[in-house]
């Protein structure tokens, strides 16, 4: 039987292009079609919902070599590159002099549109890009304290973590340019850094989940948490995303985490990792102590009885049922939790976890008391105000929520909204 004949279509295209059955170029954040037509552009799987724990066929195409640098301590653990006269300047080659001391098989690099990330397995300066995003991310940005000590030991032998970490501190950077804002003239060129990283980093994380052990499950660990980061800063950094279709990639990224999580617990006797004992210790303190909050769990059971009318005429109506119900009452113990410890970040986004995947798939399918569900849960995360990437998202989220089913249901809607204005009125 004679083979397939390959093809050159694009398997990363933007949406539009690939609606109309055309060739896209993938230049980003808006390829030369869509600009020519002066239509927006959307590449779904860098910031929409896009799943690195999905069981895909298809073997990752990023390359798995190490990176290490010439550099000098730093105050947080991370590294910036002495400047010398090799340092290669954004967008170029390396030079004569410094590419003369390579060999050709020690030098790999990915190139995105003219934007070098080199991964080295021998010493060697990275590219002025790279070097700025990850001094940035070592002096100005503040992710996750349980997960700093892995990043540091693994985001220069593993692609996935280093791409992870370039794309939070591009975000950061977009996010400080272009705040909130999302047409594609007002993207800061950081955004585009950023989804390329993002675009490298899902691709190998996901090849990497397919086939988990425990060397690879601390440093697969740190980069879902960093990922799932980088999901919330998107709302930041100027992408005219959905916040409803992204906040069904976040729930699937929290999903994925607390699943790598669960198999590093069990391998942990093979293979010794600080982050996990630590992430164990967390969730244990933030589950040992509730606080009644009443306001919130008799607003939750006011959707909980709307959840008890529906039919259970199929198998499916059934299953929806019980994961509404199952998700209502798991975001009651969720909310006296956060009652009990206003402003813990993990405490707040803990219920994210709790949920089943049917959960997450109505979420994504908006189906109405689904999303007025989050809206309950998106409001305990007006009390973190002190981490940029939460920052923002109750008042996005409960807007999305109210244009999709508010006008059905707004007397389920009111304990939100009274949350929201009295935030406000706090200020």
């Amino acid at each position: 039987m004679p083979s397939r004949k390959p093809h050159t279509n694009s398997h990363h295209g933007c949406v539009q292009c690939k609606a109309r059955r055309v060739k896209c170029d993938q230049e980003q954040p808006s390829c030369a079609r869509c600009r020519k037509k002066d239509r927006n552009c959307t590449y779904q799987h860098l910031t929409s919902s896009y799943d690195p724990f999905k069981n895909y066929n298809d073997a990752s195409s990023t390359p798995s070599s190490s990176a290490t640098l010439y550099a000098i301590p730093s105050r947080r653990g991370f590294i910036k590159p002495e400047p010398t006269a090799e340092t290669t300047p954004p967008n170029e080659s390396l030079s004569t002099e410094s590419s003369s001391n390579l060999s050709s098989s020690s030098l790999k690099s990915l190139s995105h549109q003219g934007i070098i990330y080199p991964l080295y397995n021998e010493p060697q300066i990275l590219d002025a890009t790279s070097q700025e995003l990850l001094y940035h991310y070592d002096t100005e940005v503040e992710v996750l304290s349980c997960f700093h000590d892995a990043v540091i030991r693994h985001s220069f032998a593993h692609p996935y973590v280093y791409h992870a970490v370039l794309t939070v501190s591009a975000l950061h950077l977009a996010s400080l340019t272009a705040p909130f804002q999302g047409t594609p003239a007002s993207r800061s060129p950081h955004l585009v850094t950023a989804l390329a990283h993002k675009a490298f980093a899902l691709e190998a994380l996901r090849s990497t989940v397919e086939s988990m052990s425990g060397p690879t499950c601390e440093p697969a660990l740190a980069a879902s948490g960093l990922l799932t980061v980088c999901a919330f800063a998107l709302l930041h950094a100027g992408v005219a995303s959905d916040t409803i279709d992204l906040l069904a990639q976040i729930m699937a990224l929290y999903r994925g985490t607390v699943a790598i999580f669960r198999f590093g617990r069990q391998v942990l006797h093979t293979v010794p990792s600080g982050t996990i004992p630590r992430l164990r210790q967390s969730v244990v303190t933030a589950t040992a102590c509730e606080t009644p909050w009443p306001e919130a769990e008799a607003a939750v059971d006011k959707v909980l009885a709307k959840v008890l009318e529906l039919t259970e005429a199929s198998t499916d109506a059934k299953e929806k049922k019980n994961a509404l119900m199952d998700a209502g009452f798991k975001l009651k113990t969720a909310l006296r939790r956060v009652a009990a410890a206003r402003g813990v970040h993990n405490v707040a986004c803990m219920w994210l976890a709790m949920v089943n995947s049917r959960f997450n798939e109505s979420v994504k399918a908006r189906e109405p008391l689904s999303l007025i569900l989050v809206a309950h849960w998106v409001v305990t995360l007006r009390y973190v105000t002190h981490i940029w990437w939460v920052q923002g998202w109750p008042e996005r989220t409960i807007r999305a929520v109210w244009e999709e089913v508010g006008e059905q249901h707004p007397d389920l809607m009111q304990w939100v909204s009274e949350e929201i204005r009295g935030d406000v009125r706090d200020e």
